[in-house]
């Protein structure tokens, strides 16, 4: 009798046990359940951004699989070194050149943080899924680098953040490494990037409080005559006949001229269509601006001789600014971020992707800056960062052959020896043989491999 008691009692304990893990199962299922209806919007107004995500063709993709670029081990490599070693966690420093063989060649280092080098790094983690990360950096750029009128300022100096709870070491800096934006007082393009990045992160991983801050940078930016806000002072020197000018574009400099000798202008780079696009989708508001800007895009081409773009647009004369300083010459990045901008619209024209790849064929590499009448190169310094802005154009208009032969320069830049301390990122030679590693090459490099 006692043994078919034990029985039983043993039969309901595991019943019991059976009913507490279902009923545990069930909590857990619920629970995650739950948590996905928040995650994706259900228990609030969760806006449809519409953000594109570039699916890579065929042949980009099997390109993309074969390189020798590993983009895990190339942001790995970029935070180390420009984060990491130079303790200005969560910021990236603008350049950090190695130490020598010897000991008297010691580490140097950008005294600058840019503020498109950082929303680029946030675009980065968005991209491969880093939300902790993007999160960190993403309240980082808020705090430190918005201005009292709301827009992001383009850079600011290592000694003028005051977060970096540990003491920075004592690289010495050299100015002639610096690539720095336009200093002025406010920048349209890292203000609109960061927005852009916000959108992105938005899409993957947004909350109400995401939104806002999308709401307040698109509120700033929006213009009921989709005008746009003149970052950009330009000296305005005589400007010169661009080889093959079109005799419909008009200068900005005509008629323009402040008692200063400067004007102001649109930094052309900035007005990122996607942006734009996706806030047109959300608020009809805003469709006049992207009109607007994908107007001024469109007739931003220098010429057919030369088919890169105008470095600014003063909206007063309806004029482009073709070149910025005292050089009659155009910067190669910032033209091909505005052709990066017409490639996401579908606008790109053939001639300048033409123009670029016979650069490539004939030349081998890209410079930082070309002549505005002969069209030939004007430096004899390699444009890095190039690569990276064309390999995202030749992704978005599936172009295989630019794709590849960009792959090509950008992988010369590999830092492959498994003794250097820059392994797996993209680095430049400097004349004095030293070895340089710039944010912007790799950040770039990285959004489109």
């Amino acid at each position: 009798m006692k043994s078919r008691s034990n029985r039983r009692t043993s039969i309901r304990k595991g019943f019991r046990k059976i009913y507490i893990l279902i009923t545990a199962g069930l909590i857990l299922a619920a629970g995650a359940v739950i948590l996905t209806m928040y995650l994706t919007g259900f228990f609030y107004n969760r806006r449809d951004v519409q953000v594109k995500v570039s699916t890579a063709g065929v042949e980009i993709a099997a390109l993309s699989k074969d390189t020798k670029i590993v983009k895990s081990d190339m942001l790995s490599r970029t935070l180390s070194l420009l984060r990491d070693q130079t303790k200005t966690s969560p910021f990236v420093v603008s350049w950090y050149v190695l130490p020598g063989s010897i000991s008297s060649v010691t580490s140097l280092e950008s005294e600058y943080i840019t503020a498109q080098d950082q929303v680029n790094l946030f675009r980065c983690y968005v991209a491969r899924g880093n939300k902790n990360s993007a999160q960190v950096l993403e309240n980082a750029i808020a705090k430190y680098f918005i201005s009292d009128n709301g827009y992001l300022v383009p850079a600011r100096k290592i000694s003028d953040i005051s977060s970096f709870k540990t003491p920075q070491p004592v690289f010495p800096a050299k100015v002639d490494y610096e690539e720095l934006p336009a200093m002025s007082a406010y920048s349209m393009e890292a203000t609109i990037g960061y927005l852009r990045a916000l959108l992105e992160f938005y899409q993957k991983w947004g909350q109400p409080s995401d939104w806002s801050r999308i709401e307040n940078l698109a509120a700033l930016l929006y213009s009921a005559d989709a005008a746009f806000s003149e970052d950009l002072t330009i000296t305005a020197l005589a400007t010169p006949t661009p080889i093959g000018l079109n005799p419909n574009t008009t200068p900005a400099a005509d008629g323009q001229i402040s008692p200063a000798g400067t004007i102001t202008t649109i930094t052309l780079a900035s007005l990122d269509l996607e942006v734009f696009r996706i806030l047109s989708s959300t608020d009809s508001k805003y469709q006049p601006m992207y009109d607007k800007a994908l107007a001024i895009l469109s007739g931003a081409m220098i010429s057919d001789g030369l088919p890169l773009y105008a470095v600014g647009y003063t909206q007063s004369s309806a004029g482009y600014a073709f070149y910025n300083g005292d050089k009659a010459q155009v910067d190669l990045a910032l033209s091909l971020k505005v052709a990066l901008h017409l490639a996401e619209a579908g606008e790109v024209p053939q001639k300048t992707l033409l123009w670029i790849k016979e650069q490539l064929y004939n030349e081998g590499i890209l410079y930082q800056d070309y002549d505005l009448i002969s069209g030939q190169a004007s430096s004899n310094v390699e444009s890095v960062e190039s690569y990276g802005i064309l390999l995202q154009i030749a992704r978005v208009t599936n172009d295989s052959e630019l794709y590849s032969k960009v792959l090509g320069c950008l992988e010369g830049h590999l830092a492959t020896n498994t003794a250097s301390a820059a392994r797996s990122a993209i680095f430049r030679q400097l004349d004095n043989a030293r070895v340089a590693v710039y944010a912007k090459d790799n950040l770039q490099a990285l959004l489109g491999v």
